[in-house]
């Protein structure tokens, strides 16, 4: 019975990794890129999803083009480059032999008529690049430049929201590569904005929970070797975890390159050596826990290349180590097979729990050749390493906790000089559960964290665009009567060119205080962008919505700013909501009260007419 119902979980698992990798479902593949153009008139994101941008973009080599220089009749001939592109794809259409260079990209897209806030995530694009949408400036990863002193790579996430106007966007990248010299690029992804966050917290939530099981699994099992020295199969499984645990943060979603921004080579470098001590780790677990299926030379292989890898991460160029990964792959995979062929001849022997590891094994090295054909070619599916090691670790942790159950009907069995052993492992199992418990409470905190930053303006602390469009929804979706007004602060760039972005970060923590306090009982505020802040104010009377916005105007005014000598002023654009307009034209509209308040001298409050 036992074994039909371990052959019954096989089978599961076997199905599940055929199923992510095939990931057959009813998705519709969209239209792809065309010489530098994608229309996506027909495309229903609501129904089917984000779409990557794979496929023929525009690529102008050593060139960085605006988006006015694209109408120029002067301009260079496009060369068209296929994503996701690697050495082999780019050699064929570059102009030169050299991996070095620069150049721009660019994507012309349609996109059906709605008046939705977009979102793009850009992932790899050389070894750094600079993001332009509809000609404005979207964010930058590492430093672009034309030569190695002027660029600075760097490999994070860029996530860009934006509007789009007559349903055409234009996507043009900067970007430049003078050290890793591989082409790599992958295709962006587009979608709606909340189809775009949610996909970047569902990687953020799958690595850090990925990572809190490893790390839980890990100190267990190094934690459980301490105590039962002779037993060094849980010490390595538990290095094992650890190690892959950290490359979980480094790549994947990128948790680490994104929230501490050290230098990518140390990134890189650590990233690479935790797969050496990772593989090395796995080796020796398999050698001890079947020391008599594999002989030494398995273990001292493995070490030796280890060995000759770290020092080759530690002080060699990133083009180096790209080259050393090939034989040290070759090598190591070739270990992974033979593993597998010994474990097989250990299942047929009846050798105990050798099955459930080859299971395990066998997942875990069809994760490893997948990633690997991934990362040097970008040719296939990305990273299946998530459901790899969830499956070993399953079958592994299943392995080792069997051993355990099996030493405890022993123990059962044993007379009374034997219990001090059985409370030994009952210790450990309660430590476990505390373990699991604090990790699973962290992971829990980290999440909240995550969700709270992600709708929080990290300098204000006020909500940001996302959360007060939500808000809003809310207001609309309850029938309350409000106002919508856009408040800009005026000249702020004067304060900037003159006292510094530092100053200038202090006045908009101290203005954001002031709003919210004023609004207290009366609406809300959050910040819109740059000195913008959007307000929301409760009820339909306009003339009341007027005074208070003058009151607050006049509050902000009143005050004497010690850090610039000179009061700080506002002007405001105010729109009442109803149900004859959508929200984006009440925002559009307060935007042009703004604007006419501007036009008529600033410091003061304008009530859009309709």
């Amino acid at each position: 019975m036992k074994s039909i119902r371990g052959f019954a979980v096989a089978i599961t698992i076997v199905v599940l990794m055929l199923a992510y990798y095939v990931n057959t479902n009813d998705r519709v593949t969209p239209p792809m890129p065309v010489k530098g153009y994608l229309d996506l008139r027909d495309w229903s994101f609501e129904k089917d999803g984000v779409v990557s941008l794979a496929g023929e973009w525009a690529f102008y080599f050593n060139e960085f083009l605006e988006a006015s220089d694209f109408d120029s009749d002067t301009m260079s001939r496009a060369q068209y480059i296929v994503l996701p592109s690697n050495a082999n794809t780019m050699n064929a259409v570059k102009p030169f032999v050299n991996n070095r260079f620069y150049g721009t990209m660019r994507l012309v897209i349609d996109l059906p008529e709605n008046s939705q806030i977009y979102g793009l995530r850009s992932d790899i694009v050389l070894s750094a690049y600079k993001l332009y949408v509809n000609d404005i400036y979207m964010g930058e990863v590492g430093n672009v430049g034309k030569d190695r002193e002027s660029s600075l790579p760097y490999y994070k996430p860029l996530d860009s929201y934006f509007s789009v106007k007559d349903n055409r966007v234009e996507l043009i990248y900067h970007t430049s590569d003078f050290y890793f010299e591989d082409c790599a690029i992958t295709p962006p992804q587009i979608g709606f904005a909340d189809q775009i966050t949610q996909s970047v917290k569902l990687g953020f939530g799958r690595d850090l929970f990925l990572f809190g099981m490893l790390l839980t699994m890990g100190l267990y099992h190094i934690g459980l070797s301490v105590i039962r020295k002779k037993d060094q199969g849980p010490l390595f499984f538990g290095i094992f975890c650890l190690m892959f645990g950290l490359r979980m943060l480094i790549v994947g979603s990128r948790v680490l390159p994104t929230l501490l921004p050290l230098s990518f080579s140390i990134y890189f470098r650590v990233a690479y050596m935790t797969v050496f001590l990772g593989v090395l780790a796995l080796s020796a677990f398999l050698y001890v826990t079947f020391e008599a299926l594999f002989p030494k030379i398995f273990i001292k292989v493995s070490l030796y290349f280890t060995i000759i890898s770290i020092v080759v991460a530690a002080v060699a160029s990133y083009k180096l180590l790209s080259i050393w990964i090939v034989p040290y792959a070759v090598v190591e995979f070739t270990l992974m097979g033979y593993a597998i062929f010994v474990l097989i001849e250990g299942k047929k022997r009846g050798t105990h729990f050798a099955g459930w590891v080859l299971l395990g094994f066998v997942c875990i090295v069809f994760t490893f050749l997948n990633d690997f054909i991934y990362e040097t070619t970008l040719a296939n599916r990305a990273s299946m390493i998530p459901l790899g090691l969830t499956v070993f670790i399953m079958t592994q942790a299943y392995t080792l906790s069997a051993k355990f159950s099996n030493a405890f009907a022993s123990v059962e069995k044993l007379s009374g000089e034997k219990e001090a052993l059985l409370l030994e492992m009952k210790h450990v199992n309660a430590n476990l559960e505390n373990i699991v418990e604090n990790r699973t409470r962290d992971l829990r905190e980290a999440l909240a964290e995550m969700d709270l930053m992600s709708k929080t303006d990290y300098l204000t602390k006020l909500p940001n665009r996302r959360l007060m469009i939500q808000k809003i929804e809310a207001l609309v979706q309850e029938k309350q009567d409000f106002f919508v007004a856009i408040a800009d602060i005026d000249k702020f760039k004067i304060v900037n060119d003159t006292y510094g972005h530092d100053k200038g970060d202090i006045i908009l923590q101290d203005l954001s205080r002031r709003l919210t306090k004023a609004l207290e009982g009366i609406g809300f505020v959050g910040r819109w962008g740059g000195e913008e802040f959007m307000i929301v104010l409760y009820g339909s009377d306009s003339i009341k919505a007027l005074r208070s916005a003058n009151t607050i105007r006049e509050s902000i005014a009143s005050k004497y700013n010690i850090i610039i000598h000179s009061p700080i002023t506002i002007t405001i654009g105010i729109c009442a909501y109803n149900d004859k307009i959508t929200l984006d034209t009440a925002i559009a509209n307060a935007d042009k009260a703004l604007y006419e308040g501007k036009l008529g001298g600033r410091n003061q409050c304008r009530l859009y007419r309709m």
